[in-house]
């Protein structure tokens, strides 16, 4: 096993060196997304859009209690990992995420361990991040590829039209999502808001909606403040894309001026 490790790694090395920036530049990035069948399901189909060569691996869900001395990859699966530019692992068990960490390639971990775990697979491969969730996450890793999935997902970037009536709130004539989660809450949230008036109940509304499309593992949801949530998220980064369509209408002493200064405030305690 150690030496097929070594090997997976002197092969990835080699690899990855040649032809990181073609693949950057033709944005065929091979993204493997592993499940033990919970989660990552969706994030595959919403991935593949953007990056068509993405692939789901199944493993075989593993009691999280239990301490495994030693977990074995088939050889198949050291294939697909060597051939791989990014992992994105979905798999609730620290001992399997450890294991496939050690392989060197750059990884993205969506279910949290805790900061010490973190830590460990970190010195053991640089490569390996830790987004806040996997819908609040910029492309300022320092890691090439990496950065460039999240210039497609991570932190939701939306730019946002309006329709003006005579003294009538506006409406939300059409949006468009420059980034958004690999989970499909961005997205599948769109149609409930557009062509909605751009009032303080849409607002809350579609937060509530993003968060009830929400996939996130319950990890992630209860280590961490609300601020950080993916109503919360998407929310604020909606409200960045009023603000710059229209500064005015987030004016202090207006509904939406105040509502989204105190959204604002309530994420900063």
């Amino acid at each position: 096993m150690y030496q097929l490790r070594i090997k997976s790694i002197n092969n990835f090395k080699s690899k990855y060196n040649h032809v990181k920036e073609i693949i950057l530049l033709n944005n065929k990035i091979k993204i493997v997304i592993f499940s033990d069948g919970k989660y990552g399901d969706r994030a595959v189909e919403v991935v593949k859009k953007r990056f068509p060569e993405t692939e789901l691996v199944l493993l075989e869900e593993q009691d999280p209690t239990m301490f495994l001395d030693e977990f074995l990859l088939s050889d198949k699966v050291e294939t697909v990992i060597q051939n791989a530019d990014i992992l994105i692992l979905y798999l609730r068990h620290p001992d399997v995420v450890a294991e496939i960490c050690d392989r060197q390639i750059p990884t993205i971990l969506p279910v949290h361990f805790g900061e010490g775990f973190y830590n460990q697979v970190k010195r053991s491969n640089p490569n390996v991040v830790l987004p806040i969730s996997m819908c609040n996450a910029l492309p300022n890793t320092g890691i090439s590829v990496i950065d460039e999935f999240y210039k497609e997902f991570g932190t939701p970037n939306y730019v946002v039209k309006l329709e003006y009536a005579n003294h009538e709130a506006p409406l939300i004539k059409d949006i468009k999502l420059v980034r958004q989660s690999p989970c499909g809450a961005s997205f599948n949230t769109l149609e409930q808001i557009r062509g909605k008036p751009l009032t303080v109940e849409t607002l809350n509304n579609f937060a509530v909606n993003v968060r009830q499309e929400c996939r996130e593992p319950m990890t992630v949801i209860f280590n961490r403040n609300m601020a950080d949530s993916s109503g919360a998220t998407h929310l604020t980064n909606f409200i960045a894309a009023i603000e710059r369509e229209n500064p005015s209408l987030l004016k202090p002493g207006t509904p939406l001026g105040d509502y989204a200064a105190r959204i604002r405030q309530e994420i900063e305690k």
